[in-house]
């Protein structure tokens, strides 16, 4: 049982369904060797030691609630937000939702991925026999050491296995992920260090008990002497507590995770400092500086990198932070998802899907998880999740509080370990969310089990209590053995009457082993369940990782489809019918490959390329030579991948991905119609449902939003193009150049709708509406309101919106603002001289030529190196001139009075 947080540590932290289902057998064996200490009165005092199941039972309960199918009417008060996502969410795209049942139909779950679900229900169902037998195991305190030593050894071991890769960037073992954020055997930092923190508890807990037992004084005690820590080396659990702690903070400082190391100052101060009333928040015990002297010479000649320290914000101007990194911003779309799923929650495991439709200011990139633990529970489990955290926490709190008042060393050393685990999960947690990890929630449960059943085996709460008379215990530390608490009464008429009556002792411990059955019986339960999710998953990987040898093999790809068919029905994993999905798709472009009749290798190699649906440039049906009646295979395969994607949206609802493959299949099914297999399919419908759904998922994602617009323009909906190119705008006007050259080329696209009322982004396309031929005006009139809009904008850029004003209002005809706006842009950039370039050619255009001399040699005298302003000079001159007076000033002359002058009187 300890084992397994080291095991799994080591093999990416326990993600893979398989290494859970194998951690399952280990954890139901455990359980089954535990038994016989439910005889054992020093392994077992009753249900009150098992006081963590109740909240962990809970949990589970309300995990599999979520998994099922329930009344829409149920499930739109329990969770607004998944009643949502079957109904709001799935309009338009052909699948059945709950809004088209009848009231109190069975038609969903509260869950919005039940399978994702129903697999963290059953391996959350597998802590409950883990933690029922941690608590018999460590019921009794010779055991502790071995669990305080095994949490330790498990951090340590992914501190070196993470020091080794630090030093070996070349190193080829399996554990190693090639990914700048790995660490250990962990995928992400942030997790390992976790797991560090963990073994760092351990590490403190252990050299806290052997202080006590061997100098009966604390580390962090008024008496405390060097010689009291040097003369630990010598004692073996003392000398793994030195190494592991010490391995533990290199790895901290090593791994690059700045909420680790913070969360190891929360710990440090919580476990030598709040929790010591008397004593006052005191400095960092000698221990630390201990530690952290250790730390440096482990380090320093390896010419490592402290990245962690260096990715303080402290150390680097331009580092990574809350602020820049996108966390704040998330959660404030978490907290709106939050709020829409409260109070059953979105189901367990399911954050990745449940907050898309409320992300509103969230980064581009997908959030999997919120990298904020508490804020992702309070998603997926809502009210329930949040009462079971604080009841476990109160239990553990109550717990640490009462050791403290035990004689024992070894409870001591426990306290200090578990008041540094709290703290550290508290404050880790706020910024990851590494305790979802098989291995560390391990490690944490059988951690808390351990405090909670020690608590029990001193009594509990009819235990210890604090002397009123004497000394206290932190007043002379030396003088604890002047104080033996007695044990509580209600185990010792227990003990008495097990001696007196044997009957009657197993008839108080019937409870006790009904529980234990219950606890093994429910993770058997579960076993088959995370065999064929292993199963699902093993698959998955052998085909992700082989894939694109096998993708051009058609016999290969026909056998993957059967083989994911045939798994899809025993398993409804969206990841399987994505993979099913892709197979099919794939079979089909090559068996359009084939029904194009390539006469070469080099031509089906090109006729291959085209097909590829994120861009297919041939006609569908393909151009055959021979006209046939029968079904194209391809049309099947397509059909089939159609369908396959609709399936998917049935079982999850929120998911991206069947959209996306929606949208590239459209072209194909809506030119197959014609087939006669063609059948009726409202595809366009379906493409444009599936287009908007997309834009509020990818809501923050400029390129993706791009993406959208421009598939739309080329399937012909300039409704969803419009919607697409705005958003993408709004989330990155730098786009605004490549928006602008499509609404260009697409009149059917209104430049007045698709430009966002953004002063950056509406100078972009103001300047370039000025360059078509005919101009919108009204678009022009919007503009002049949104351009000069930024008040605390740089003078550089309020010049320019001022000289774009200027040749707005030229082109409206509006000559005394345009005059005024461009000379507040050459007051604002005296030196931009290309201001007073286009001023001056706008009033030669409109023949006011007086004002443009004026200018003129304004212009020559602040910038007389500038030739421009002289050859207008010189221009307007040569024009004044060369003009020649209008025909109406020459005095008529009257005709017939000059032929008379002319011809002279007649004879």
């Amino acid at each position: 049982m300890v084992m397994l947080p080291i095991l799994l540590a080591v093999d990416f932290g326990g993600i893979y369904h398989w290494s859970q289902y194998i951690a399952a057998f280990g954890i139901i064996l455990a359980a089954i060797l535990a038994l016989p200490g439910l005889t054992d009165s020093t392994a077992s005092s009753g249900l009150r030691q098992h006081a963590i199941l109740w909240p962990l039972g809970v949990l589970v309960f309300w995990a599999f609630v979520q998994s099922v199918a329930m009344p829409a009417s149920l499930i739109a008060w329990l969770s607004p937000g998944s009643y949502t996502a079957f109904t709001e969410w799935l309009v338009g795209l052909e699948v059945t939702s709950p809004g088209q049942a009848e009231s109190g139909a069975t038609v969903a779950s509260m869950s919005v991925s039940p399978y994702d679900t129903s697999h963290v229900a059953a391996l959350v169902t597998l802590m409950l026999p883990l933690c029922w037998a941690a608590s018999i195991v460590f019921h009794a305190r010779s055991r502790l050491m071995m669990l305080l030593s095994s949490l330790a050894i498990a951090g340590a071991s992914v501190a070196v296995l993470g020091l080794y890769r630090k030093l070996d960037p070349t190193a080829d073992l399996w554990i190693f992920q090639p990914k700048p954020n790995s660490f250990g055997g962990f995928v992400n930092r942030n997790n390992a260090a976790l797991m560090l923190n963990l073994g760092l508890a351990a590490s403190l807990g252990l050299l806290s008990w052997r202080m006590m037992a061997m100098h009966q004084v604390e580390v962090d005690a008024p008496e405390f002497e060097f010689n009291d820590l040097v003369a630990l080396i010598s004692d073996r659990e003392s000398l793994v507590g030195l190494l592991s702690g010490t391995t533990c903070i290199a790895g901290l400082l090593v791994n690059g995770s700045r909420g680790g190391l913070v969360a190891a100052l929360f710990g440090m101060a919580f476990a030598f400092g709040y929790v010591r009333p008397r004593r006052g928040l005191i400095s960092l015990p000698i221990l630390v500086v201990i530690l952290a002297i250790s730390v440096t010479v482990l380090i320093t000649p390896m010419n490592l990198n402290l990245e962690t320290l260096q990715r303080w914000e402290v150390f680097t101007g331009d580092a990574d932070t809350l602020q820049s990194n996108g966390r704040l911003l998330h959660w404030s779309d978490g907290w709106q998802a939050a709020m829409a799923y409260f109070p059953g929650g979105a189901g367990l495991s399911t954050y990745a899907y449940a907050y898309l439709p409320y992300q509103e200011v969230s980064p581009s990139w997908w959030y999997e998880h919120a990298d904020n633990l508490w804020l992702e529970l309070l998603v997926e489990t809502g009210l329930v999740g949040l009462v079971v955290a604080v009841w476990i926490l109160a239990i553990l709190l109550f717990a640490l509080n009462r050791l403290a008042v035990s004689v024992d060393p070894l409870d001591q050393g426990l306290r200090v370990a578990g008041w540094y685990a709290i703290a550290a999960i508290m404050a880790s947690q706020f910024f990851d969310y590494g305790l979802v990890l098989p291995a560390n929630l391990i490690a944490a449960l059988l951690l808390g089990t351990a405090i909670i059943s020690r608590d029990i085996a001193n009594g509990g709460s009819g235990g210890f209590t604090l002397p009123w008379s004497g000394h206290h215990r932190d007043e002379n530390p030396r003088e604890w053995t002047m104080h033996t608490a007695p044990e509580p009464p209600n185990r010792l008429g227990l003990n008495r009457s097990a001696r007196g009556n044997r009957w009657l002792g197993g008839f108080h411990r019937l409870p006790c082993f009904l529980l234990a059955g219950l606890m093994i019986g429910g993770g058997l339960y579960v076993i088959p369940v995370l065999r064929q999710d292993a199963i699902t998953d093993s698959l998955l990987s052998r085909l992700h990782a082989e894939y694109s040898r096998w993708q051009l093999n058609p016999e290969a790809l026909e056998e993957m489809e059967n083989v994911l068919q045939e798994r899809r029905a025993a398993d409804t994993s969206p990841l399987l019918f994505a993979r099913l999905g892709a197979v099919q798709r794939d079979r089909a472009r090559l068996a359009e490959t084939r029904e194009w009749r390539p006469q070469s290798a080099a031509e089906m190699g090109d006729i291959y390329e085209q097909l590829d649906l994120s861009n297919h440039t041939l006609p569908y049906p393909p151009e055959s030579s021979i006209v046939r009646q029968e079904s194209l295979s391809s049309w099947k395969h397509y059909n089939d991948a159609w369908q396959t994607s609709l399936e998917t949206l049935q079982i999850c609802p929120l998911a991206q991905a069947p959209r996306g493959s929606l949208l590239r299949l459209f072209p194909i099914i809506r030119s197959g119609e014609s087939l006669p297999s063609g059948g009726t399919v409202n595809a366009e419908a379906v493409a444009h449902a599936a287009a908007e759904h997309l834009l509020v998922f990818y809501n923050g994602n400029p390129s993706r939003q791009f993406a959208l617009g421009e598939a739309s323009i080329r399937r012909g909906d300039f409704e969803a193009a419009t919607e697409g190119l705005r958003a993408a705008l709004e989330a990155d006007p730098a786009l605004t150049a490549e928006v602008m050259q499509l609404v260009q080329d697409n009149p059917e696209l209104d430049v007045k709708e698709v430009i966002p009322d953004s002063p950056r982004v509406m100078r972009s396309a103001a300047s370039r509406v000025l360059q078509w031929e005919q101009p919108d005006p009204e678009f022009l009139r919007r503009a002049v309101k949104t351009v000069g809009s930024e008040k605390d904008a740089p003078l550089e850029t309020r010049a320019h919106c001022e000289e774009l004003l200027g040749r707005i209002h030229f082109y409206l005809d509006e000559i005394e603002p345009a005059k005024e706006h461009y000379r507040q842009a050459i007051r604002m950039a005296p030196e931009k001289f290309i201001y007073r370039v286009d001023y001056i050619n706008q009033l030669l255009e409109r023949g006011l030529k007086s004002e443009a001399l004026r200018q003129s040699r304004i212009g020559r005298n602040a910038l007389p190196d500038k030739p421009q302003f002289q050859q207008f000079i010189d221009q307007i001159a040569e024009s004044e001139r060369t003009q020649t007076a209008p025909s109406d000033a020459v005095p008529e002359i009257d005709r017939s009075q000059l032929d008379a002058l002319l011809n002279g009187p007649n004879p």
